[in-house]
């Protein structure tokens, strides 16, 4: 593992362990065991410490939803279990990151956004399987449907909402999958999901 990596992994303990408040360049440098002459070299700034940690981080992490996207099954499958890894994702990311990211770095959320649009825009793709395969209905247009939860993921999952509404992610997934996943169900659909439930 080079200089660089290594600076990263040990960031990205720092920040699993304790948070984004965490992360300062001596915490960094001490325990990665480097000067901070080099650790410089490879970030010359904080904000750059920060950003390539964070995006090391979200990266590795979504690496497994990325896996899911790509699996050989249906759509519909690969649509649910996507759900469940962000409900499982966005609760320990909740304090440890998006919570801190308006008082540690709130340039950050510009970069945190456009990683999560990139696979929000693969579900589109999803959605179009899935109508094919009749899981969903025909007459939503996957455009405007991602169009509509992209902008109310953006206004509502914020740092900014979610400290001043108390509300967790974890209730606002529930209500995105009532509302913007369960409204989209054939008959052959919601029977899908129940025969899943059941068994």
């Amino acid at each position: 593992m080079g200089t660089r990596e290594q600076i990263l992994a040990i960031g990205q303990e720092l920040l699993v362990e304790d948070g984004l408040r965490a992360i300062t360049t001596n915490a960094v440098a001490q325990r990665a065991r480097v000067s901070k002459k080099t650790l410089y070299q490879h970030f010359p700034s904080k904000d750059e410490l920060l950003e390539g940690i964070l995006v090391s981080f979200l990266e590795n992490q979504l690496g497994r939803w990325d896996a899911i996207l790509e699996r050989d099954e249906p759509a519909i499958e690969r649509i649910l279990a996507s759900l469940r890894f962000v409900a499982e994702f966005l609760p320990m990311i909740q304090t440890r990151l998006v919570n801190q990211v308006e008082a540690v770095a709130p340039h950050l959320w510009l970069t945190i956004d456009a990683i999560r649009m990139k696979r929000l825009q693969r579900l589109m793709s999803l959605m179009t399987e899935a109508q094919d395969e009749g899981f969903l209905r025909p007459d939503v247009d996957p455009d405007h449907w991602t169009l509509m939860l992209t902008g109310m993921i953006r206004s509502v999952v914020t740092p900014q909402v979610l400290l001043r509404t108390g509300i967790s992610l974890a209730e606002i997934l529930v209500s995105i999958q009532q509302i913007y996943f369960h409204g989209l169900l054939t008959d052959k659909g919601k029977r899908y999901i129940a025969d899943k439930e059941i068994s």
